[in-house]
């Protein structure tokens, strides 16, 4: 009997122990935040095969809510709920050759090799997107409370994970100062550059504009700052970021050169495809005001 009430005995302390442990544990805890923030940033598109003398640039930028809950009081997830968008900016000459093609109108069967050279070939993208970001935060830890003079009332901030962007609006614009095409028939060692109504020649100042078919665009998601303590249960974060895109977003709405290798089609020029994917890089600051429920927060 005694070793059976040694035994209660013990059963009771260390459910008491659990118990006493698990309820400092989450007075450990930080409380969740809910945020607001904003960013902008530069953006710049990665053309893979890279393409010599192209250079790609804009800027981007993100606007919504977030929360953050903590598992204690250095570590946490946060996630958020954004609306933004991108305007990037590539331009480019190119040259390109595609080879055996069919001349259409023909007698006989005319094998050729297309020349294209685009001079000042210009994409312009405004896309809007939704921005839905899942990032674990690490935090440096500071005093329970806020104090003004206190020299720890900012620490330190690093989030990484991923960002999904849901891209719902995107349109184009493309200008070309001038195209070229030149024929060249490899059985009669013969070319061609001067028939228009072939669509052979020089063309200039062609511009389109239209919509691209973007799929989701998922993106590696840096972020590191400061964190300042403005009141007990008031945050700014101030830190700069940096988002990187995993896939290509682009679906096959891009047309190909040997699509355009008559004149009725070189006076309506299609958005061309220079590029096998594209890779979305963002850098830029990022601000975020954090709202805490209770004295815990940090």
């Amino acid at each position: 009997m005694k070793k059976i009430r040694r035994m209660k005995k013990s059963a009771r302390l260390f459910i008491m122990f659990f118990v006493l442990s698990g309820i400092n544990a989450m007075a450990q805890k930080a409380a969740p935040e809910f945020s607001l923030h904003a960013d902008g940033g530069i953006a710049t598109y990665c053309f893979q095969p890279a393409i010599k003398g192209t250079s790609s640039l804009g800027f981007s930028s993100d606007f919504g809510v977030g929360f953050t809950g903590f598992f204690g009081r250095q570590i946490g997830i946060h996630t958020s709920v954004g609306f933004g968008l991108f305007n990037v900016k590539s331009k480019t000459n190119l040259k390109t050759v595609t080879s055996n093609l069919t001349q259409t109108g023909a007698s006989v069967p005319l094998y050729y090799d297309l020349h294209t050279t685009l001079t000042d070939y210009t994409e312009i993208h405004k896309t809007m997107f939704v921005t839905i970001p899942v990032m674990l935060q690490f935090q440096t830890r500071h005093r329970q409370y806020w104090n003004p003079r206190l020299a720890q009332r900012a620490g330190f901030y690093a989030l990484g994970g991923v960002r999904v962007n849901l891209l719902f609006n995107n349109k184009y614009e493309t200008h070309v100062a001038t195209l070229s095409n030149a024929a060249y028939y490899p059985e009669y060692n013969n070319w061609t550059a001067t028939q228009t109504f072939a669509g052979f020649g020089n063309f200039d100042g062609y511009n389109n504009a239209g919509k691209l078919d973007f799929g989701v665009l998922v993106m590696l998601a840096l972020e590191t700052g400061v964190k300042w303590r403005i009141d007990n249960n008031i945050y700014v974060y101030t830190g700069a970021f940096f988002d990187c895109g995993l896939n290509n977003p682009a679906k096959d709405a891009r047309k190909d050169y040997k699509e355009i290798i008559d004149q009725e089609q070189l006076r309506d020029l299609p958005l061309l495809k220079f590029s096998d994917r594209i890779n979305l890089m963002v850098v830029g600051i990022k601000v975020r005001i954090a709202f805490s429920r209770s004295l815990r927060a940090y």
